[in-house]
Formats: C-alpha cells, structure tokens, sequence
C-alpha cells in the first residue's frame, strides 16, 4: 500500500485550505493581533488548525484503514477543533476547554478502544492498568498531550515542527513493526502538517500568507500524537516501548511539567499564561526566532533519537526512564543559561536580537 497519493492529498488539501480560508478568516475575525505577550507583526488569520483537518480526513479517507479507528481519532480531533476555533475567536474559560478535551479523550476510549494497559517496567516489574484505572490513565494522557502542545504555540512553527520530530520517531517504530494503521495515520498528519508549516516557520519566504494554527490546531496535534503513542506502544504487537514514548514528545512534556511545577510555586493558577514558557527564556535571551526554533528542533531530535536508540539497544525501563528525568534536568538547566546554548548552537545561528521584556 503506497501513502505518497494520500500524504500528497493531505499536504495539497491542507496548503488550499489555508490559502481558501484567509478572507473568510479575516471576514469574521478570526484573527491574532500582536500585543502583550504576542510578538508578531500584523494581523494573522488562525486558519492552520482547521487547514489541518480537512488534510488529515482527505488523507486517511484515501486509505483502507478501520472506519471505528479513524471515525473516532477524526471526531476526536473535529471536536477540539471546533472548540478551538470558537475559543480564538470568542475566548472560552479554562474549564470549558477542559471538558471538551476530556470528551475528546473519551471519543478515543470508546470509540477507538485507545487505552493504556501498561506502562511497561519503569521500577523493575512490569506495571498492568485495567478497568477505570486504564480508562482514567488513557484521559490523563491526551488531555496532558494536548496541553503541551498547546503550551509550546507560542512561536511560529514550534508546536508543528516537534509534532513532526514526533510523528517521524512514531512512523520508525511503525514500520519497524509492521504496524500499518500507526504509519499510515502518522504519515497523512505530516502531511498536513508540513503543508501548514509552509505557511507558520520563522522564515522570510512565507512573509505574506502567513497563518496561525490558534487552540484550534495545537489541540489537533496534541491529541493526535496522544492516540499514536498509545497506538504504538500498547497491545501484544506493540511497536515500543511505552517509556520510549516520552523520549519522542520530551520537549513538550519537560514543558508541561515544569510550567507546572514553577506555576505550583509560585502561586499561579496553571492555566494562566505567562512568559515563563521554554521559548519565552530563549527569546528573552536575546535570541533570533530562527536561532530559537532551530534550538527547539535539534533538541527535539537529540531527544527522540536518544529514546530510539535505547529502545532498539534493549536498555531496561528503569534505566530509560532514570535518564529521561535527567535529560529533563539537563533541558531545563539549559533553557537557563543561554550563553552555554548560544555556544551549542552553529555559527549560522548565533545571531541574537534585543531581549524582549516582560
């Protein structure tokens, strides 16, 4: 089964959507302005989101794929696009998003059977999840996905392009298994996805029809990558292991937790936002967009390749997992010293620019 024609359909049809979209965007406002914490210039239309979404159903429509499967990852992702785009448009409060992210959740659960059964040997004997147990763990997982994605959609092409690394480290595994359903699925995102990114990357050719994804697209690709790494790692023909699983989405865990933990001490709600986020401490430092986004990507890379490795190496779980806290020790250290980064990063990319203030 060849997924050129398909992943073509998805880029193709994404790419036409954006460009489709922009005057009726513009038309009813759904757009972003600069201001406060938005350091963009002009006026950009919030289309990318549902762009996205009609690639993905062309693209997977294309395939001979479970209806039950990609009916339930397609409404999935459908409802919180909805709820996205009303959100960028109108607002909505933090707990309102909240539930429509659990329904999501729910939609894959009984609608997919996505559960996470194990979570495989992180303290040395293999841990089982059953019943409610597996079913409230399976939520938590893509409500989590979803809002650390959310979380990193604060720079041109960030949130795309490390769903990217992702979506790359989940199709390894994917074929390395034979599992065809992941694949397929896997590779008709990217292509959406790299369609929209044509149109969001920090670069200069993409100046004038420029597009944002808004909640409505950073919730698609949470939950997306969500369902693909319990797709993945789960079952008696499981691809991986479900704690390499954290190696291919470190960054936007690492994110999440710590946006977290400094929010906890601090005394903040934790869906307040803020400057405190990975790319706010980079781009503060006076760093470049270009310099910030390829910081990003190469670590994500770094990360999931290191996860892959191990995994392939047959290292145990605790092991795996004992270094992914480090590795997460290590990122944030990092995100805090800048002039050790800007020393990591290659000649062509140390240009740095005045420090945006709080």
């Amino acid at each position: 089964m060849s997924l050129i024609g398909p992943a073509a359909a998805s880029f193709a049809l994404c790419l036409l959507a954006m460009f489709a979209l922009r005057p009726v965007a513009i038309a009813v406002d759904l757009i972003d302005r600069p201001g406060g914490r938005k350091q963009h210039v002009g006026e950009i239309p919030v289309v990318g989101g549902l762009g996205m979404l009609l690639g993905m159903v062309l693209g997977m429509g294309l395939l001979p794929l479970p209806v039950p499967v990609t009916g339930a990852l397609l409404a999935s992702c459908a409802l919180l696009v909805t709820v996205g785009l009303i959100d960028d448009r109108f607002g909505l409060s933090p707990w309102a998003r909240l539930l429509a992210q659990i329904a999501a959740a729910l939609l894959l659960v009984f609608g997919a059977q996505t559960a996470v059964t194990t979570l495989g040997e992180p303290f040395g004997v293999t841990i089982w999840l059953e019943g409610i147990s597996s079913y409230a763990f399976t939520v938590l997982c893509v409500v989590a996905a979803v809002n650390a994605f959310n979380m990193l959609d604060g720079m041109d092409g960030l949130a795309g392009a490390l769903a990217v690394v992702a979506l790359g480290a989940i199709a390894i595994f994917a074929v390395q298994s034979g599992d065809v359903v992941a694949l397929s699925i896997s590779v008709v995102i990217m292509g959406a996805v790299v369609a929209f990114l044509l149109s969001n990357l920090p670069f200069e050719f993409n100046r004038g029809v420029r597009c944002f994804m808004g909640d409505s697209g950073s919730t698609l690709l949470g939950v997306s990558v969500a369902w693909l790494c319990i797709e993945i790692s789960q079952g008696p023909s499981a691809g991986a292991k479900p704690i390499t699983m954290l190696w291919v989405v470190a960054i936007p865990i690492y994110e999440l937790i710590w946006t977290v933990i400094r929010r906890a001490a601090r005394g903040i709600p934790p869906f307040r936002s803020d400057y405190g986020h990975f790319h706010h401490l980079v781009l503060r430092a006076g760093f470049g967009m270009k310099a910030t986004f390829v910081v990003f990507v190469v670590l994500a890379i770094a990360l999931a390749a290191f996860g892959i490795a191990l995994d392939l190496l047959g290292v145990s779980d605790s092991w795996s997992l004992a270094l992914f806290v480090v590795a997460g020790f290590l990122t944030v250290t990092l995100m805090y010293h800048p002039r050790l980064m800007r020393k990591l990063l290659p000649r062509a990319f140390r240009h740095t620019e005045p420090a945006i203030s709080d």
